[in-house]
């Protein structure tokens, strides 16, 4: 089964990879493009591409790493530091949550280091070095 129209921009909305939404329907990321083509949908402009956000992996519903970037950053496990967080990526144990949208990369470093700074007082963010 195929994703709807509105489904698939609800996917997109999410900021969700084509890879992503292909997995969860058990069909190709080619076959997710030409869907993209077949709804006239923009992709770019449903995923907000030129926004940078801040975002939360969590591990049984605890934050374990606060981060920020470009819009798929948070599913990207490649340029991970920590081999532990690189690896329960890899396997899809982590879940993951957007805090926050924002125009400029300042202001989405600026609420980046505020989460960690809390998260670690509480005793979370473990895969997170330091506070920025």
């Amino acid at each position: 089964m195929l994703p709807t129209k509105s489904e698939l921009e609800e996917h997109l909305k999410e900021k969700m990879t084509n890879q992503d939404i292909a997995k969860m329907y058990g069909t190709t990321f080619q076959r997710i493009i030409q869907l993209i083509k077949r709804y006239k949908l923009n992709p770019d402009n449903l995923r907000r591409v030129k926004k940078f956000i801040v975002y939360e992996h969590c591990l049984n519903e605890k934050v374990v790493y606060a981060g920020s970037g470009i819009w798929y950053r948070c599913r990207r496990y490649s340029n991970r530091r920590n081999s532990e967080h690189k690896q329960l990526m890899k396997e899809g144990k982590l879940t993951y949550k957007f805090i926050g949208e924002f125009d400029n990369l300042y202001e989405a470093r600026q609420l980046e280091s505020k989460l960690i700074q809390q998260y670690k007082k509480a005793g979370l963010c473990r895969f997170n070095k330091k506070t920025l």
